[in-house]
């Protein structure tokens, strides 16, 4: 069917330089990544210091009631426009209509269940929390088609502006409340600053805004794949675990295992954030093209391997040192579920790159399946397990990330006919760098035990970052100089 001149296709898939532009997009994927990981980095330090686990339980408790009720919302079907092979005006609008509409729903009925909900969860005081940490319902729905488009056409440069925007607005107003003495209120208000800065930079750098061409046939396209799309994300965003060690054990316990999950959730943003878009974008514009397919997924793992090893792994390596120096003593029992975190972070890195692989295939139903699975494991495995410790909790769910990533590997393996043993030959030579860095790592740190923290922390992070680096150019220096020729060649071609 053709599309009447009103409604005309806007935007295709690029046809061209398609990996130079996916390596153009990690380069700044990473800037996206970099500047809002610093400002959050400096937030999430000074307000550890002024703040103790329970003011971090109870917004982290309001934060995962209203994350839920989000959750409902057609929060995905912005994936939907990314990889549907051509859209229309229509497409658009209807999706924004329908995401602005959802959220109008979600947030009434939050305001009217806010007193319900929070004496069920055993803490009354969250009432005005629930209320002012809602709002970024409405920014998080509106943001879905100018986020799409900027998507679709590799425009990671507007992406990385609108992101730097979002988090100095929130980074500027989280520290000044903090500093004036408004507690945990800073960490609330900074949580619909952020959203409501992206939302306003998103429309500027999309260069769209919104009509009524709303059409029921535009929604049927793209409603398989949204539906089960959103369903993934409300698997990945309901933060029910939090639900229940906020509810059934304290929110001093919630705040310790929030502390380590955000330190995770921040240096994965680092790690992988910036592969999540470009991988998805990619392989969506190549999902019929099978060898290049497999070509861009090995080199995505390679790359995401590359630097995941050294980055959650030194972490758990160092956490005993620096989680007491940075972020104060009264955070001393996050240290052990730290480092649980950076194993499923570790794991966390390499499904981003399965997960994009496989929803650009038209697969996101059989993904969503295997998050519904996952998430009925890491639910059952809190609630069983709570009332031993946030430790416990934490390393019950890793070893339940580590039992089900294989079924992920058969279905990459099945898409594109990728044998196991090729698969796993990205991570042997990173995994020997990290083996050495560790021995190093932990050397010095038995040499200077009698150091200051700080001291010995700086010598840690410097012997084993140079070593790391050392290794990596030694074991696979070709494949490390490939990337770097192909990513300086795409920039002087758009130079040009």
């Amino acid at each position: 069917m053709l599309a009447s001149e009103a409604d005309e296709v806007v935007f295709e898939h690029l046809s061209e330089n398609r990996s130079r532009a996916a390596l153009r997009g990690a380069f700044w994927s990473a800037l996206d990544t970099l500047i809002p990981t610093a400002l959050n980095s400096l937030v999430f330090v000074v307000t550890s210091r002024f703040l103790l686990p329970q003011d971090f339980g109870l917004v982290a408790l309001a934060f995962a009631i209203v994350s839920f009720a989000s959750g409902f919302g057609p929060t995905a079907f912005g994936e939907a426009l990314i990889q549907q092979k051509s859209i229309r005006r229509s497409h658009l609008d209807t999706v924004f209509w329908l995401s602005f509409v959802s959220a109008a729903i979600l947030y009434a009925a939050l305001f009217l269940l806010s007193p319900f909900l929070a004496h069920w969860v055993g803490h009354d005081d969250i009432v005005k929390l629930l209320l002012i940490i809602g709002l970024k319902i409405f920014f998080d729905m509106m943001i879905i088609v100018p986020n799409a488009l900027i998507g679709r056409t590799m425009s990671f440069h507007l992406a990385a502006a609108r992101t730097a925007i979002a988090t100095s607005v929130s980074a500027v107003i989280c520290l000044s409340l903090i500093f004036a003495g408004f507690g945990l209120w800073a960490l609330a208000i900074a949580q619909i600053a952020a959203p409501a800065a992206a939302c306003i930079a998103a429309f500027w750098g999309a260069r769209w805004l919104p009509s009524f061409r709303v059409k029921l046939s535009s929604l049927r396209e793209l409603l398989h794949y949204g539906i089960f799309a959103s369903g993934n994300r409300f698997l990945q965003t309901m933060n029910l675990d939090q639900l229940i060690i906020g509810t059934l054990v304290s929110p001093a316990a919630l705040g310790i295992y929030n502390f380590a999950r955000r330190l995770y959730e921040m240096l994965n943003n680092v790690v992988a954030g910036g592969l999540n878009s470009v991988s998805h974008v990619l392989l969506s514009s190549l999902q019929h093209d099978k060898d290049k397919v497999r070509e861009a997924f090995l080199m995505a793992t390679f790359g995401c391997s590359l630097v995941s090893f050294p980055a959650f792994m030194g972490l758990a390596a160092v956490a005993d040192d620096a989680i007491p120096l940075i972020f104060g003593p009264h955070w001393a029992a996050a240290i052990w579920p730290v480092r649980f975190f950076c194993v499923i972070g570790l794991m966390a890195g390499i499904g981003i790159i399965q997960a994009s692989l496989i929803t650009s295939q038209g697969r996101s139903d059989w993904w969503f399946y295997y998050q519904l699975v996952r998430n009925v494991v890491s639910i059952l495995t809190v609630f069983i397990l709570h009332k031993y410790g946030v430790a416990t909790v934490v390393f019950g769910l890793m070893v339940g990330v580590l039992m089900l990533w294989p079924v992920t590997l058969w279905m990459v393996s099945r898409l594109i006919g990728l044998s196991i043993l090729e698969y796993f030959s990205q991570f042997l030579r990173p995994i020997a760098a990290y083996l050495g860095m560790l021995v190093v790592v932990l050397a010095a740190s038995s040499a200077l035990y009698d150091r200051s923290l700080a001291a010995r922390l700086i010598c840690e992070v410097l012997v084993g970052g140079l070593t790391y680096s050392g290794l990596i150019l030694l074991l696979c220096r070709e494949r490390v100089l490939f990337l770097v020729r192909t990513t300086l060649q795409g920039r002087r071609a758009r130079a040009q």
